[in-house]
């Protein structure tokens, strides 16, 4: 069969494998990293990179869905021209704001440091990392080309060279130099290691997106269909709702960051409790529930310039199969996802963190799972339809009613920690049906409810109870916890998927021959 390198499915399947490479390479180097330069050290890094957070979402956060839409659409129209004028005014904007911040933060490194992160010691690590911002605005823009041109490939494996990079360049200079207990020197190695990978990931995309436009040059050229003025509002336009979402996540949850504990106390609990919970929740808990998002998010990148091409020819026939198929996927990842975490919850917690508190917390939270996951992909579809505002609108709401309930629900004894399950809840549920239904009106859909909810929905039921059952039998005969999660885990999965071919519930051959194949 030959292989489709510009399907839908194919692309988010390579994509979700980079993802999980770069978060397996990810973990093995914190790992590395907190042997190395000890808590001290990982304390300071971990308070440079909020702030610089914020600067890269303010430089590059919507570029490249800005410009993976914008080139799809040129690309559908045959724009070479286009498609490389949407290239230069992104750069040229990524540079114009990059720049300022960069200076205008290097020119208040004193106060960034002292009064805003309140540790003198990040001073060194704030000065290397800030002009990195305009290194990874630029990356962003390319790998938008790349989405654009559905060629996913150049941007999938910079996001693995960059991690590896990243991790060599770091754990060499601090072998090297051995810093000690120069926390300072410490966190702006690991730093200049992040400066080199960005680099390293921006050289491999430029190659490539040199190599592209000699590939292109032999194609049909069309005069310029805007103006510079035309193209920079147009960009603007898509990449500023975007960016404010971003903006607002980071800075909702920095304030999240700092309630949490502080509403906790206010219930009662010491400090050292509230900010153990706070741990718990926020670095083992959540990191298990976004697992399955590494597929999602994926599909929600590949989504758009599909989208988005299919829209600049108006065929809409095109664009409704791709969205059915893309809350499909989405349903098929999600109910599984929440059978194995609610099933398994317990055990899973133990065996990775020792702490029974994590199962506590995981199995409730585990059933927000769908609309989390469902409020991610329709945001990416409502980004591909040219409603990125509206999905901005939507985020905002789910994030008031996340803050409030943080607010108002942790403090109360009774409730406490699972205040934060409350609020995740209802703004995941109230932002997922809001995307959903604009979604549908934009497409002028219907919900498809036997296909994306009731047949995977029944199959991930019995997948949990399947689970849970042969996790029982298999911990009352004496088995080792990790070998009875393996196999429970294998056997309910197993489960799910003759279930949902029982009930025609598969997508069919003729779905993999198009999607993946011709």
């Amino acid at each position: 069969m030959k292989i489709n390198k510009k399907s839908l499915l194919y692309g988010t399947m390579i994509l979700s494998a980079a993802n999980l490479i770069v978060r397996l390479l990810g973990f093995g180097y914190r790992v590395f990293l907190s042997r190395m330069i000890g808590p001290q050290g990982m304390g300071i890094v971990q308070l440079v990179f909020p702030v610089f957070q914020i600067a890269v979402t303010l430089t590059a956060a919507g570029i490249p869905v800005a410009v993976s839409r914008m080139v799809a659409e040129n690309r559908a129209k045959n724009n070479v021209r286009g498609m490389h004028k949407t290239v230069a005014t992104a750069v040229t904007l990524v540079i114009a704001v990059s720049l300022t911040l960069a200076l205008t933060a290097l020119l208040n490194l004193d106060f960034i440091a002292q009064v805003i992160i309140k540790d003198e010691r990040t001073k060194g690590a704030l000065f290397i990392i800030f002009p990195c911002v305009t290194i990874i605005g630029l990356g962003a823009s390319l790998k938008g080309y790349f989405y654009g041109q559905k060629n996913i490939h150049p941007p999938a494996i910079a996001e693995v060279v960059e991690q590896l990079v990243r991790m060599t360049v770091a754990i060499t200079l601090i072998y090297l130099l051995a810093p000690g207990n120069n926390y300072s020197l410490a966190a702006s190695l690991v730093m200049l290691g992040t400066i080199f990978g960005e680099l390293a990931s921006l050289l491999f995309l430029h190659i490539n997106y040199h190599k592209s436009k000699k590939t292109l040059k032999y194609a049909v050229k069309q005069p310029l269909q805007k103006t510079r003025e035309n193209y920079l509002k147009t960009l603007l336009s898509i990449a500023v709702p975007i960016t404010s979402t971003r903006l607002v996540n980071s800075l909702m949850a920095a304030a999240n960051s700092i309630m949490i504990p502080q509403r906790l106390m206010a219930g009662g609990l010491l400090k050292e409790e509230a900010v153990g919970l706070f741990g718990i929740l926020s670095g083992m808990v959540m990191p298990l529930l976004f697992l399955p998002f590494t597929i999602t998010n994926a599909l929600s990148v590949i989504i758009i310039p599909n989208l988005s091409e299919n829209l600049a020819l108006s065929n809409w026939r095109a664009i409704n199969d791709k969205i059915s198929k893309a809350i499909r996927l989405t349903c098929m990842i999600a109910f599984p996802s929440t059978a194995l975490l609610a099933a398994l919850g317990r055990p899973i917690g133990y065996v990775l963190y020792k702490q029974p508190m994590v199962g506590t917390l995981l199995i409730p939270i585990s059933y927000t799972l769908l609309f989390h996951a469902l409020q991610h992909t329709c945001s990416g579809i409502l980004n591909g339809l040219g409603k990125q505002t509206r999905a901005a609108v939507h985020f905002i709401i789910g994030s008031v009613i996340q803050l409030a309930c943080t607010y108002f629900l942790l403090a109360n004894p009774y409730i406490r920690l699972f205040g934060i399950i409350v609020g995740f809840t209802l703004s995941s549920l109230v932002v997922s049906i809001l995307n959903l239904v604009t979604v549908l009106k934009t497409a002028k859909m219907s919900f498809q409810f036997k296909h994306w909810l009731l047949k995977p929905g029944f199959a991930g039921l019995l997948m949990g109870l399947t689970t849970h059952s042969i996790y029982g039998v298999l911990a009352g005969l004496g088995t080792p916890v990790v070998t009875s999660i393996i196999v429970s885990s294998v056997l309910g999965m197993f489960i799910f998927l003759l279930v949902l071919w029982a009930v025609n519930g598969l997508p069919s051959r003729d779905f993999f021959r198009k999607h993946i194949g011709e």
